[in-house]
């Protein structure tokens, strides 16, 4: 019943089933995992690899230069400001996407709005499971147990033990310490599930342990009350 056996593994197997894509994980353990992620190097947090090539998919009519302008400003050093407010910035990004300018036709210039994901058309969008997923901060690095990734950001992140470990050992040993190690990561954080396979429990960027909860529902409020892994992934992710 150990940690990689029974509960990171059955999560992988159960976020292939939800996207229903066998090939949508990468475990990043090795060096040469960085590679297959287009990872220049392991402080990057945004893979680009993904990233620009959705950009394009997404936004058909927009000049790529123009898109790497929104991929610049989603990837550029928030360092300075404070972990929420680095949060808050991506988030309202990722939700009313990025203005820029181009040239229309008739040589004026014209502004378009840069969508990061289609939430139309799900299919559209890139999705990603990444385990095993080193981080280079300033002075330490780190590996979170799974991440995941749509269109090359990092959504969610997943912190798993075994099942005869707490999950306030998940919180209190891992994710704290990641905010303070690897805060670049959660600048893009959209949610936080922390599991032992039994317990399984959801919380935000900002949530102390007792507002971590249980996701008891996946398609609607009439579901019968779960609170399984399964349950939580497939009802959040």
């Amino acid at each position: 019943f150990s940690e990689d056996d029974l509960v990171e593994q059955t999560t992988i197997k159960l976020i292939k089933q939800l996207w229903n894509d066998e090939n949508c994980h990468v475990n990043a353990y090795k060096d040469e995992d960085d590679a297959t992620l287009g990872r220049e190097h392991r402080g990057e947090v945004v893979l680009k690899k993904y990233l620009l090539p959705a950009l394009k998919k997404i936004n058909p009519s927009i000049p790529e230069d123009a898109l790497e302008q929104a991929v610049s400003e989603i990837t550029r050093d928030r360092s300075n400001s404070t972990l929420v407010k680095a949060n808050q910035e991506i988030y309202k990004l990722l939700k009313d996407g990025f203005n820029v300018n181009i040239k229309a036709d008739d040589g004026n210039s014209k502004t378009e709005n840069v969508k990061f994901f289609d939430f139309e058309n799900p299919d559209n969008n890139n999705f990603l499971c990444v385990s095993q997923f080193w981080v280079v901060g300033e002075m330490h690095t780190r590996r979170p147990d799974v991440v995941l990734f749509v269109n090359g950001i990092p959504l969610m992140l997943l912190e798993l033990k075994a099942s005869h470990k707490s999950l306030v050992d998940a919180y209190r040993d891992n994710i704290r310490d990641y905010k303070d190690t690897i805060p670049h990561l959660f600048w893009y954080n959209c949610g936080i599930i922390i599991s032992n396979g039994i317990e399984n429990k959801f919380g935000s960027l900002t949530s102390p342990f007792e507002y971590f909860n249980e996701w008891k529902k996946v398609e609607s409020e009439e579901d019968p009350s779960e609170t399984d892994l399964a349950t939580i992934i497939f009802g959040i992710c």
